[in-house]
């Protein structure tokens, strides 16, 4: 199976949720709330070691999820075929928790979700191979590009969703800079040559702003809908499955 631990880290952050919201779904509120209690991580909880992992796999509603792991598949799958098994599992755990003590250190407010993990990803994949094409709102663009639109499509779409909540934008940029790290130690030359194409991007997504801001605004009206059709179908799983709870 190609891309495997792409996948299992993708269907292992889907069955937590489904489990957990099955619980809300199950009527059962105090227990809930008592998940997120336990396994979220905050500056009044950072020497609780297990939360460290455990609130990289929980996410406060359907858009958190979905944005989180289709950024994880576009970007876990190239990053994958590019890096050895540990490299990838380091850039993604690593990430995501370096994400968290970032937040830590700014917000005193819980934190949770694949947020960090996830851009970490994506800044070692968008560095090692920016060129690297991948079909996006069905264009056929670079990596580079699309790394550099996901992030701007990502905070305008998810901030406005009303049940998504604060958004920890501290932690992407925290994920974002220890990828990057992780693709300059695991290959120098490629990490440089990616930090060039990408500056050639940037300059390119200034010069041609309108074209591509047109492209974002297409592929974020598409994000939404897509987002509602798969809150629909995982709030309904977690009301199928909370039958165990009662």
């Amino acid at each position: 199976m190609e891309n495997k631990l792409t996948w299992i880290l993708i269907t292992a952050n889907i069955l937590v949720f489904l489990l957990v919201f099955s619980l809300q779904a199950a009527g059962q509120e105090e227990a809930f709330k008592w998940i997120f209690d336990i396994f979220s991580f905050s500056w009044a909880t950072k020497f609780e070691v297990w939360r460290w992992l455990t609130s990289l796999f929980l996410h406060v509603s359907a858009s958190h999820l979905f944005f989180n792991m289709l950024g994880l598949y576009f970007f876990g799958k190239i990053l994958e075929g590019e890096v050895k098994k540990q490299w990838f599992i380091a850039i993604y755990f690593v990430s995501g928790l370096l994400g968290n003590f970032v937040f830590m250190f700014s917000n005193l407010s819980p934190i949770v979700g694949a947020s960090g993990a996830m851009f970490g990803v994506m800044g070692a994949a968008m560095l090692l191979n920016p060129i690297k094409k991948i079909h996006f709102y069905v264009f056929p663009l670079p990596l580079g590009l699309v790394a550099v639109m996901f992030v701007i499509v990502e905070t305008l779409v998810v901030y406005f969703q009303a049940d998504f909540g604060n958004i920890a934008h501290i932690a992407h940029v925290g994920g974002v800079i220890t990828g990057g790290l992780f693709a300059f130690f695991y290959n120098p030359k490629r990490a440089v040559k990616g930090v060039f194409v990408l500056g050639i991007i940037v300059a390119l997504l200034l010069f041609l702003g309108p074209v591509f801001a047109l492209i974002a605004g297409i592929g974020g009206i598409i994000l939404g809908v897509i987002d509602m059709i798969v809150g629909f179908f995982l709030y309904g799983a977690a009301n199928i499955i909370s039958v165990i709870w009662m």
